[in-house]
C-alpha cells in the first residue's frame, strides 16, 4: 500500500510541476488563416492549443480583415474554454506584394503571462532582408522574461533565399542577446541545414531533428506527413527544455482524414515545446 502511495505521490508532484511551475509553447503554420474559416473549424483549432500557454501563428491572412478576424473569433472561442486569453496581430508584413505578405498571432494565457519591453512588433529593421520580417514578443511569467520570435519563411522561389534569411535574423539574435530565447515557425528548411549553423554554434538548440510536420494532400499506403521544415530553437537560462513533440492532429489510423484536415486545419502539424523554469 505504502509503495503504490509513494507512486501516487510522485506523479501527482511530477503533474503539478510541469502545469504549474512551466509554460507550454505552440508553433503553428495555420495555413490561410483567415476569413473561409467557419465556426465548426475555429472550434477545432481551438481545441488543438487549448492546452498551452502561448501560441505563436504564421500564415494569418493580411490582404483583408478576415485573418485579424480570425484570430479574434479563435481568442474568443478559448475564452470559452475554461481559460482567459490574451493576443496581440502584427500588421501585414512588408512583403513585396499583397499575395506575400501576412500577419503573425501571438496568443497567451493571462493567469500565466503577461507583456512586457514595449509590446510586441514586427521587427523591421530586417524588411530589407527578408520577405516577411518576424515578430517579436517579451513576455513575463513570474519574475521571468522570455523574448519570442515568430517567424514565416519565404518561399522556395522568393527573391529572399530562406538560408540568407535566417541567416539574417541569426545576426539579430545574437547583437541582441537575450537571457531566454524561442525562435519558432515555419523555417522553410531543414534543421541540418547550414543556415543554422552560426545559432548552434553560439549555444542554440533546436526542438526537433527531422520530425516531420507537413501533410500531404492525399493519404497514400498510410503515409500523409512530408517534409520537417517546422521548429522551436531556443537559449536559455532560466528554464529547462521538459518535452517536446509534434502535435499530429490525423494520426496513422485515420489516415483519410488528412484530405479535409489539410483544409479545415492546416497543411501544417503544430509544434508543442514545454519548458519549467529552473
Amino acid at each position: 500500500m505504502f509503495k503504490y502511495l509513494r507512486y501516487f505521490i510522485f506523479v501527482f508532484c511530477l503533474a503539478f510541476q510541469t502545469t504549474s511551475f512551466g509554460i507550454t509553447l505552440i508553433s503553428w503554420n495555420i495555413r490561410d488563416f483567415g476569413k473561409s474559416r467557419d465556426d465548426n473549424e475555429i472550434l477545432a483549432i481551438a481545441k488543438v492549443i487549448a492546452h498551452g500557454d502561448i501560441v505563436a501563428i504564421q500564415e494569418v491572412v493580411a490582404k483583408d480583415p478576415g485573418g485579424a478576424q480570425a484570430v479574434a473569433r479563435l481568442v474568443d472561442q478559448l475564452n470559452r474554454m475554461g481559460a482567459k486569453w490574451d493576443y496581440s496581430i502584427s500588421d501585414p508584413t512588408n512583403s513585396r506584394s499583397s499575395n506575400i505578405s501576412e500577419r503573425y498571432a501571438f496568443l497567451w494565457k493571462t493567469s500565466k503571462l503577461s507583456v512586457t519591453g514595449g509590446g510586441p512588433r514586427l521587427l523591421c529593421e530586417l524588411s530589407t532582408s527578408v520577405e516577411r520580417e518576424p515578430y517579436f514578443i517579451q513576455l513575463k511569467y513570474k519574475d521571468i522574461v522570455i523574448d519570442i520570435i515568430n517567424y514565416h519563411a519565404c518561399t522556395h522561389t522568393s527573391n529572399f533565399p530562406e538560408r540568407d534569411e535566417i541567416t539574417t535574423i541569426s545576426s539579430w539574435l545574437l547583437k541582441n542577446k537575450s537571457n531566454n530565447i524561442l525562435f519558432a515557425g515555419d523555417m522553410n528548411l531543414e534543421i541540418d541545414d547550414i543556415a543554422f549553423n552560426t545559432l548552434r554554434r553560439y549555444g542554440y538548440r533546436n526542438v526537433l531533428n527531422g520530425e516531420s510536420t507537413s501533410l500531404k494532400k492525399k493519404c497514400k499506403n498510410g503515409e500523409y506527413l512530408c517534409r520537417s521544415e517546422d521548429n522551436v530553437l531556443f537559449n536559455l537560462r532560466d528554464f529547462n527544455l521538459n518535452s517536446f513533440k509534434v502535435i499530429d492532429f490525423i494520426q496513422k489510423e485515420y489516415c483519410n482524414d488528412v484530405e479535409w484536415k489539410w483544409v479545415s486545419y492546416s497543411d501544417h502539424l503544430p509544434v508543442e515545446v514545454k519548458l519549467i523554469n529552473k
